[in-house]
């Protein structure tokens, strides 16, 4: 596979975990979503009344952000993502502020029992990069790296920062098939990340530029281990929605419902930012 491009290592504070937990507990907001305060691309395309269940409250700079999933009567997922009230967006920088991380830090948001049972995921890792990371040109910009994990918290602290003695578990890739085919990462430390992973992204990405927002695969060891959205700040600053499908692979190691579709809208009522996987497929073990 031809790659047209390198992500090479991101600026990270490693070492701790940092949980910003607030006093909220999970909550279960039973409503129809074309109503609620979410108001999500899937459900405005839809008709069918949703459940929706929220994760416990995280602070970040001056405001706080949440996981949600939504599910119709029978429990099958509709849309999975984190809101984010706008006052997290205020002096990220500021060290007055409640959770300012540092730089390239995981915040670990995590999910509501609910959305662990319809779906892959088992948590939410959120990234602030303030000044972007390498490569120059391409991601090198403030945003946000939002990974949906796939595996624990504690295999996701496990794995290692790359060196020749662990090049082999990050250039361990899944079989042909099980990424897809329109995605590359290049061999060696470039994209190998500590308690993240290696990163594929698609091989169309110097056609996308100026960087605004892609997603990204994450492997480890031959597992496929997230979905994670980048977006830059002044693109959820812009308050401009989309809804974007994007490339799946062919076959999957575990059967379970996975999403189609990545999405970012904003709510004009309470100024939260929703960031989302949505349009859930049933997708068998191959």
């Amino acid at each position: 596979m031809e790659h047209l491009y390198r992500i090479p290592k991101k600026i990270i504070v490693l070492g701790l975990l940092l949980f910003f937990f607030s006093c909220s507990q999970d909550e279960t907001v039973n409503s129809n979503l074309q109503t609620n305060e979410t108001q999500s691309f899937s459900a405005k395309m839809s008709n069918e009344k949703l459940n929706v269940f929220k994760g416990p409250e995280v602070a970040l700079g001056y405001g706080k952000v949440r996981s949600w999933v939504s599910v119709n009567k029978e429990g099958f997922p509709s849309e999975i993502g984190i809101e984010i009230t706008p006052e997290a967006f205020k002096n990220l920088s500021d060290e007055n502020a409640k959770s300012v991380p540092p730089e390239g830090a995981t915040i670990v948001v995590p999910l509501h029992e609910k959305a662990m049972q319809s779906t892959p995921f088992d948590h939410i890792g959120l990234n602030w990069n303030p000044h972007g990371h390498e490569p120059v040109g391409f991601f090198d910009v403030p945003h946000f790296d939002i990974h949906f994990y796939m595996i624990s918290v504690e295999e996701q602290m496990a794995i290692p920062a790359w060196s020749p003695a662990t090049n082999d578990a990050f250039n361990n890739y899944p079989p042909p098939g099980y990424l897809p085919a329109d995605y590359g990462t290049p061999p060696g430390p470039a994209t190998a990340e500590a308690e993240m992973g290696k990163h594929w992204a698609p091989n169309n990405l110097p056609t996308l530029l100026p960087f605004t927002k892609v997603l990204i695969y994450g492997t480890f060891d031959g597992e496929f281990i997230f979905i994670e959205p980048m977006i830059t700040l002044n693109y959820f600053l812009s308050k401009e929605d989309f809804s974007i499908p994007y490339s799946q692979p062919d076959f999957f190691a575990k059967s379970g419902n996975y999403p189609t579709k990545y999405n970012v809208f904003h709510n004009s009522t309470n100024g939260n930012t929703y960031v989302t996987l949505s349009d859930f497929v049933w997708r068998t073990k191959k």
